[in-house]
């Protein structure tokens, strides 16, 4: 998991990648980078102070179920939220 101002434009080798951003409710956001099984599903860099962005070919449940697994965290405390799904909101 990279470093990344969150301004920076998506790497050039995700260009058919979805973006995304995981955003965590009522939890602390935990450190992916001590979950190799999450840091291998995409390019993330942190978001905020509580969420993560990220470009990744695997789709919305199966990063929630990976997520939830890897973490222990109930998916009801984190949303995924894919770019395309929303063309005006705030994150992207």
């Amino acid at each position: 998991m990279h470093e990344r101002n969150y301004f920076q434009p998506r790497p050039a080798f995700n260009d058919d990648a979805t973006d995304y951003v995981l955003h965590f409710s009522n939890v602390p956001r935990p450190d992916l980078t001590q979950y190799p099984q999450i840091s291998q599903l995409g390019d993330w860099m942190r978001y905020g102070d509580h969420d993560y962005r990220f470009w990744s070919h695997v789709s919305k449940i199966d990063l929630a179920t990976t997520i939830s697994q890897a973490t222990g965290i109930s998916p009801e405390n984190f949303e995924i939220i894919a770019g395309d799904d929303f063309t005006d909101y705030a994150y992207f």
